[in-house]
């Protein structure tokens, strides 16, 4: 559970930052579809060589069955992925990250749906770290609309469908191969994403790539990458469920980055807001670690 716990803090910051380098990504090319298919390249270039040097495709049986997983976790990846960065053009940068936590309860239900079972301690955890989630949105942010909430539903919804998948893959690659969790889910992450990098590459045709786009997409490519690896080791050593009342945390990260966007001069990417609401988004940040306290004694 230890090692769990750490890989799902490590991805709550590490997707905090990556958050806050594809809002600036936005600002300059305003272009979602632009932000997804130039992040999916950079993402390929840097899997193919670990894909080449480390997979272990004759370990895996039946090949093809495991390659159609990750074409289908790449696939529920672009829908959710897209839909997120139309989302943002209606949150602001800090508080997205925050509304993410909303897919606990979605992927709960997806969770009880296949089978599992979660017990009363458990369930509580879930609806305490949605109501923290929500507390965000009720902490002075102006910048809404339907739309933003409809598009904030599907990205919940596929990336719900997406944790399933991939956590499924990373445990098959733990069991054909006998490595450890957090090698397997280093190994299943270039595949899935040099998969993604074809499968994005049509799009290529609709846009003009140059050096300038590279340069900015980077940081948040990269940071995805590496998040990924951690939030699928996360899965494996605990469940999506858990690993998601963890990702809560999201939360934590955002207040600090929204207080020091404006030092950097980013502050374009988050709204300003008073001194008085910042405590409120701390308080709801306090219950997101509670959460996370009673979903690990539940568990236990």
């Amino acid at each position: 559970m230890f090692w769990g716990i750490i890989s799902g803090f490590s991805t709550a910051l590490l997707n905090t930052a990556g958050y806050l380098f594809c809002s600036r990504f936005l600002l300059y090319y305003k272009n979602p579809v632009r932000l997804l298919t130039m992040a999916s390249l950079v993402m390929m270039v840097l899997s193919l060589p670990l894909v080449l040097w480390l997979c272990p495709f004759g370990m895996i049986p039946s090949l093809w069955s495991f390659l159609g997983k990750v074409v289908l976790a790449g696939l529920t990846y672009l829908i959710a992925q897209g839909a997120f960065f139309a989302a943002m053009r209606h949150f602001e940068a800090s508080r997205i990250s925050s509304l993410l936590s909303l897919k606990v309860i979605v992927l709960s239900v997806i969770f009880i749906f296949f089978g599992n079972k979660l017990n009363c301690l458990q369930i509580l955890a879930v609806v305490t770290a949605s109501v923290s989630a929500m507390l965000f949105n009720w902490s002075g942010s102006q910048k809404s609309s339907v739309k933003g909430w409809l598009w904030l539903l599907t990205v919940l919804v596929f990336y719900s469908l997406e944790d399933m998948v991939e956590t499924d893959l990373v445990l098959q690659m733990h069991n054909f191969t006998g490595y450890g969790k957090l090698y397997s889910a280093i190994l299943t992450v270039p595949l899935m994403y040099s998969v993604l990098g074809v499968l994005t590459a049509p799009l290529l045709f609709f846009f003009k790539p140059d050096l300038d786009q590279v340069k900015k997409v980077f940081p948040y490519a990269a940071l995805w990458l590496v998040s990924q690896m951690t939030l699928l080791c996360c899965y494996a050593f605990l469940t999506p469920v858990f690993g998601n009342v963890i990702l809560s945390t999201r939360g934590i990260f955002s207040v600090i980055a929204g207080m020091l966007l404006p030092y950097f001069g980013l502050a374009a990417l988050d709204s300003k807001i008073p001194a008085k609401l910042w405590i409120r988004r701390i308080a709801a940040a306090m219950v997101m670690l509670g959460a996370i306290i009673l979903y690990s004694l539940a568990s236990l």
